[in-house]
């Protein structure tokens, strides 16, 4: 038989002839398609993994939390908590109840026993305070697969409510009197139409450490910023409230006043001196140094702000010098508003006054004493002042009627 008849014979019994890996399909035979074995193993591994997943997101949704975060409370006296499942738990979970300081705070129980739970569960939680201080109560869970970052309670325990009352107010006291200890000078060189005896040094200090000061308090509050202040500190508050951010902002302002009128009113030959040149040359610089480091990630701008801290504390301790300095050569205080410093007298006096009063209401003496930066720096302030009602009161009195005096005969022709 030739080639050509025998494909021709297919053609003619309707035999088609397919290229390889072409399936054919019958019109007369068509049924389903035979399931293999490994697309069933896999669909299953599929099914199951789902599972799996899906149970452990469940389980780490899972979370323990307390009705409130902080809490107030007298030494001698007790308040009960509730700690809440917030979630579904599928496994048993023990929970630790546990504080920093034994002496301080207790709890009436110390261990709850969570079996597989599917609804809400509240436990009652019942707190002991034995003496004045700040104490943690947390909850850690076992196994620890359950969030329990949220189950905090900050607890403060204090003597008495009046004296936290009386600090309160202190404090509030103190604030109002820094914030308008500004204004006698300013008045001052109003009256006089001139800046003679204010020292440039004290004002251009004070101008950029008010600045980084309301850098700071401002910074914070961003919330990029504040949130890595709470990854760091996952269970602190933000030190820096509403009337920091008010006050700082409030100084920037009023000493920029103050420089205006450096400009505007007879200043004879004061200017700023070179040392002073020199030192905010120098923050510059590192200030400088700083926003690259931040360009770069080197740190962020949470490192940056607390360096800009750090620098406002050191002009805090220098800017009062050449003031005095300068009263002492000049031996006269005529320029240099002495209500300035009876307002930063009584702040720094109310300031001093409420740290002791929270340190034994708290008894937390080391916030005086053991942080000698915040008191020393309160303590200098009132050093410096005294030094200045010395010199206004006492050492030069006797120049000051004299240049009054004739600042009123000169007025009144």
């Amino acid at each position: 038989m030739r080639i050509k008849d025998t494909v021709g014979g297919a053609f003619f019994l309707g035999l088609q002839l397919r290229p390889i890996g072409f399936p054919v399909v019958s019109h007369f035979n068509l049924q389903p398609m035979a399931v293999r074995p490994e697309n069933f193993t896999m669909r299953n591994l599929v099914r199951v993994a789902f599972l799996l997943v899906a149970c452990s997101v469940s389980q780490i949704c899972a979370s323990f939390s307390f009705n409130t975060k902080d809490l107030v409370l007298l030494v001698n006296d007790s308040t009960t908590l509730t700690l809440t499942l917030t979630d579904n738990v599928l496994r048993n979970t023990t929970l630790i109840l546990s504080t920093n300081h034994k002496d301080l705070l207790t709890t009436n129980v110390t261990k709850i026993e969570v079996t597989n739970s599917t609804g809400t569960n509240v436990w009652p939680v019942e707190l002991f305070g034995h003496d004045a201080g700040h104490d943690l109560l947390k909850v850690d869970a076992f196994p620890p697969s359950i969030k329990c970052s949220d189950a905090f309670v900050r607890v403060t325990l204090q003597h008495s409510n009046e004296l936290a009352l009386f600090s309160v107010i202190v404090g509030w006291v103190y604030f109002v009197a820094w914030s308008i200890s500004f204004y006698p000078q300013m008045y001052e060189n109003w009256r006089r139409k001139s800046v003679v005896g204010l020292n440039f040094d004290f004002i251009a200090l004070n101008l950029v450490g008010f600045i980084l000061y309301s850098m700071f308090n401002v910074g914070l509050w961003i919330p990029e910023i504040e949130k890595d202040y709470i990854s760091r500190n996952p269970r602190g508050l933000n030190p820096v409230q509403l009337n920091d951010i008010f006050f700082s902002i409030h100084a920037v302002f009023a000493t920029l006043i103050t420089v205006i009128q450096c400009y505007c009113y007879e200043k004879g030959d004061q200017q700023v001196s070179r040392t002073a040149k020199s030192i905010m040359s120098f923050y510059g610089l590192i200030i400088a140094v700083l926003l690259v480091l931040v360009y770069l990630q080197k740190i962020v701008w949470l490192d940056f702000l607390y360096y800009c801290s750090y620098i406002k504390l050191t002009i805090t301790l220098i800017k009062y010098i050449p003031q005095a300095v300068m009263n002492y050569k000049r031996k006269s205080t005529i320029g240099w508003s002495i209500g300035n410093i009876f307002l930063d007298f009584t702040g720094g006096i109310l300031s001093i006054l409420q740290m002791i009063i929270n340190a034994y209401n708290y008894n937390d003496w080391a916030s005086v004493f053991g942080d000698p930066t915040k008191f020393g720096l309160g303590l200098l302030s009132v050093i410096f002042d005294i030094l200045f009602f010395l010199q206004h009161y006492v050492f030069y009195s006797h120049r000051l009627l004299f240049e009054k005096k004739s600042f009123k005969n000169n007025w009144k022709m």
